[in-house]
């Protein structure tokens, strides 16, 4: 098995990064401090909605040396099968071999427990052996307390190769 995803169910756009304008002014500042944390599990980009955040990151990104991939969420991601189906097929993206066993899992008509997932996905994670970025941009959107728990089961236990980047909007 390939570990490849069947996109017959996603949205591939999804996992484009936005492109960054030709004129668009860097923030150089905010890419230096994403850059000195990547030695952490995890960054947050959080501000209201309008304020560059996307733009940000994906500008960060691309001048980054860093393998990554990207997810576009929005309000449907808040199952965790579909939202396992984004992260798999975003990482696949770059390591095309990677996550198969979880996508095997995810592939069946009852979804295993989260805890069996989670184990699966940080063991996965773990093979990597190259260092990369993950985004998730639009995090706000995620209401589902599985997806949550298992961000939170990959954050307790993350693999020392993989930086998360969450963009959110602040809460009204």
């Amino acid at each position: 098995m390939t570990g490849e995803i069947d996109t017959e169910f996603i949205i591939r756009t999804k996992l484009h990064r936005p492109p960054v304008a030709r004129d668009h002014l860097h923030r150089q500042h905010l890419m230096d401090r994403l850059n000195q944390r990547q030695h952490r599990p995890l960054a947050l980009v959080s501000a209201p909605a309008g304020y560059g955040k996307s733009t940000l990151v994906s500008c960060w990104l691309e001048a980054c040396d860093v393998p990554s991939a990207w997810v576009s969420l929005d309000e449907s991601d808040n199952d965790l099968g579909l939202f396992l189906t984004y992260f798999v097929s975003a990482i696949q993206r770059t390591f095309p071999v990677a996550c198969a066993e979880t996508l095997s899992m995810l592939k069946v008509a009852q979804l295993p427990p989260a805890s069996v997932l989670a184990k699966s996905l940080i063991n996965e994670l773990d093979e990597i052996e190259k260092a990369f970025i993950l985004a998730l941009d639009d995090y706000h959107f995620i209401r589902d307390k599985s997806v949550d728990g298992l961000i939170a089961k990959l954050l307790h236990h993350p693999s020392s190769l993989m930086y998360f980047v969450l963009g959110t909007s602040l809460n009204d």
